[in-house]
């Protein structure tokens, strides 16, 4: 009986940290850079009247995240992204809006189907300064949602994918009110410490 109870107490110590690998491949510190692609609608009201305008746009983010382990394949991400473009959310005759200093503050719930490859949902709060036409500028938050996947290339080196759908406060900028939305899907890389 003894040893029988040395054998499973061996075997488990292979097992159990193997498993819990999946997990751990996604934890600690990471940072990464990625290319976005943007599709806004805003929707503009000026007393009794209303448009919708629309514009697609790129730019390029930066983002930092931790992740803790919470099993052998749960992983729940903590991090923000910063924009270093100007993203345009529409325009439409004399009106128009583009976002500047766009950021996000991020908590995202993932499941590691192995030690190589998460799949990840994501809940923002979002922030960014509206410019309207040199009209004026506005502070606008929100929030986004989205899902994603990303895929170790090595033990540090990864690449990701993630489409989000993005829901901004209305402001009013100079007697306009302005309410942009969009949807991004973004490709990166980055690095895990």
């Amino acid at each position: 009986m003894k040893k029988i109870l040395i054998a499973a107490a061996v075997a488990a110590s292979f097992v159990a940290p193997q498993a819990f690998a999946q997990a751990n491949g996604f934890t600690g510190f990471s940072a990464g850079a990625n290319v976005n692609a943007n599709t806004s609608s805003t929707e503009v009201r000026n007393g009794s009247s209303s448009i919708d305008m629309g514009k697609s746009s790129q730019d390029v983010s930066l983002q930092a995240a931790y992740g803790f382990a919470l099993g052998n394949n749960y992983v729940l991400g903590l991090g923000a992204t910063y924009g270093l473009g100007d993203l345009k959310y529409g325009s439409s005759g004399s009106a128009n809006l583009k976002g500047k200093d766009a950021y996000s503050i991020y908590l995202e719930p993932g499941y590691a189907f192995s030690n190589s490859t998460l799949v990840y949902a994501k809940l923002a709060y979002l922030g960014m300064k509206g410019e309207a036409n040199g009209l004026g500028s506005r502070d606008f938050d929100g929030v986004g949602y989205g899902i994603g996947v990303r895929h170790k290339l090595n033990s540090n080196l990864f690449l990701q994918g993630e489409i989000t759908q993005s829901e901004y406060s209305s402001e009013t900028i100079a007697g306009t009110r302005f309410e942009p939305s969009g949807t991004t899907g973004t490709v990166g890389i980055g690095y895990q410490f």
